[in-house]
């Protein structure tokens, strides 16, 4: 495979850091962004270059592209991958709870395209990869804020696709299922604030049996390791998938939505959830 320059958000945890570990040793260069930089010395001792990362800040993510292409003079590759899970019933969360999820998990990945997308299509070559999740195809009560986001980014990694086709840039989507990393703990005080809603009452009972399979499911979920695979592969193909399903999970809330359709879903999700 020929080397590539990889431009990596959220890559201090998960996905993001295991990614970004596989490709630096795969002989890439990678940029690896994150606001937690001191989670990234195993990155940086590998080689990897690590760099403050906010995708919620404009000029914080155009520094990133651009200090990336004056060190390398290309960039090859962008897997805009931060982002978190806001949790809890939809009445619970106050509208800044779901603008700040939106920032981050939608307009942050528009910040990343925007910044980047320029030296692609210049170059009239690239390959970008979208964290989305299968969520994005099955909202699920408790996560219907963060499947809203992961809906959204279906639908961005879809126009992209083919609004880049003429420019020799390729666009993926990677739809994992649970995954067992640093997301539960990033993620649970989210269900901790709708639990704190003067008006959660109702939802109390709801609330603790999604806690209790939100964890199970987490500890239970895919290495990162599976789905950084899946990135290598994509970063590598002459012509990538449209979209990964990495894990076993992930293909099964498919297949029972495509062959079964809500009235199944309806029984079988609430109280469950797929990261």
């Amino acid at each position: 495979m020929n080397k590539k320059v990889i431009l990596i958000s959220g890559a201090s945890t998960g996905i993001g850091f295991a990614s970004a570990k596989r490709l630096i040793g795969e002989g890439h260069t990678v940029y690896c962004g994150a606001r937690r930089v001191e989670l990234m010395t195993e990155l940086s001792d590998m080689g990897g270059k690590v760099i403050s990362l906010d995708v919620t800040d404009d000029d914080s993510v155009v520094s990133f592209a651009k200090q990336a292409f004056d060190n390398e003079g290309r960039i090859d590759g962008v897997f805009a991958n931060a982002g978190y899970c806001l949790l809890g019933p939809i009445e619970l969360h106050s509208s800044a709870d779901v603008i700040k999820q939106y920032d981050t998990n939608v307009v942050g990945t528009g910040r990343l395209l925007s910044a980047t997308i320029p030296y692609l299509r210049k170059q009239r070559s690239g390959t970008i990869l979208i964290t989305s999740s299968v969520a994005g195809h099955v909202s699920m009560p408790n996560l219907g804020w963060y499947s809203s986001t992961k809906f959204a980014q279906q639908a961005i990694g879809d126009a992209l696709r083919m609004e880049l086709k003429e420019f020799g840039i390729k666009v993926s989507l990677i739809e994992p299922g649970y995954i067992d990393s640093d997301i539960d703990n990033a993620s649970l005080h989210t269900l901790d604030t709708a639990e704190s809603n003067p008006v959660s009452e109702d939802y109390l009972n709801q609330i603790k049996n999604f806690r209790n399979n939100w964890s199970k499911g987490i500890d239970a979920g895919a290495s990162p390791d599976t789905i950084a695979k899946v990135v290598s592969a994509a970063f590598s193909a002459t012509n990538p998938k449209r979209r990964y399903h990495p894990n076993p999970d992930a293909r099964l809330a498919l297949f029972m939505k495509k062959f079964f359709g809500h009235a199944l879903l309806d029984k079988v999700l609430p109280g469950a959830s797929i990261g």
